[in-house]
């Protein structure tokens, strides 16, 4: 039964070599800035509707619209699936690709009938924005996920810095990123 469960949602992810997206997923990095060395960060997904009715039906068994204990357990080792594609994340420090050390599902939920799920992002370093660059974007080169940022932007700063931080969003380059944000801080 599990295996056959991962294979459908494999072949609710994949699919044909159509030039159009197949799961469409808002989303966001959430960055705290107590101080100017980031270690770790957030990222914050919402899956389309159509993906998320799916999901929803397979693994809220109980149906009263939330994922709670073996549900919610089922779900993160579903999304742990992703790991073989970077969870989507690129990075980049001052030009330089950047692999975080560790990406995990730190929890997954249903908000207004959508699957909203949270990313726990550890850097292999910390990264000093005072000195410098941060380049966040999502991007999916191979199972046709369109990575939309949110409306409010790709990149949410909080904590005692964020107001000397600045995100500039630039162009892409790549074909599967639709934004990449810049983010430094001035002392």
């Amino acid at each position: 039964m599990r295996l056959w469960l991962c294979l459908c949602v494999t072949a609710l992810f994949t699919g044909s070599a159509m030039a159009h997206p197949h799961v469409w997923v808002d989303s966001q990095y959430r960055v705290n800035v107590d101080q100017a060395n980031v270690s770790s960060l957030a990222a914050t997904w919402e899956l389309d509707l159509f993906t998320s009715t799916s999901l929803i039906a397979e693994y809220d068994v109980d149906g009263d619209g939330e994922l709670t204990g073996q549900e919610k357990l089922d779900m993160i080792e579903v999304l742990k699936s992703f790991e073989n594609y970077g969870f989507f994340i690129k990075m980049k420090q001052d030009g330089a690709d950047l692999v975080p050390e560790q990406v995990r599902v730190a929890d997954v939920r249903i908000r207004d009938q959508m699957l909203w799920i949270r990313l726990g992002i550890d850097l292999p370093t910390p990264v000093n924005l005072e000195t410098s660059t941060l380049s966040l974007a999502f991007g999916d080169d191979e199972l046709y996920f369109a990575m939309e940022p949110l409306e409010e932007g790709l990149v949410r700063l909080s904590g005692a810095l964020s107001e000397i931080c600045t995100p500039v969003e630039r162009d892409a380059t790549e074909t599967s990123v639709a934004v990449w944000v810049d983010l430094t801080c001035q002392p």
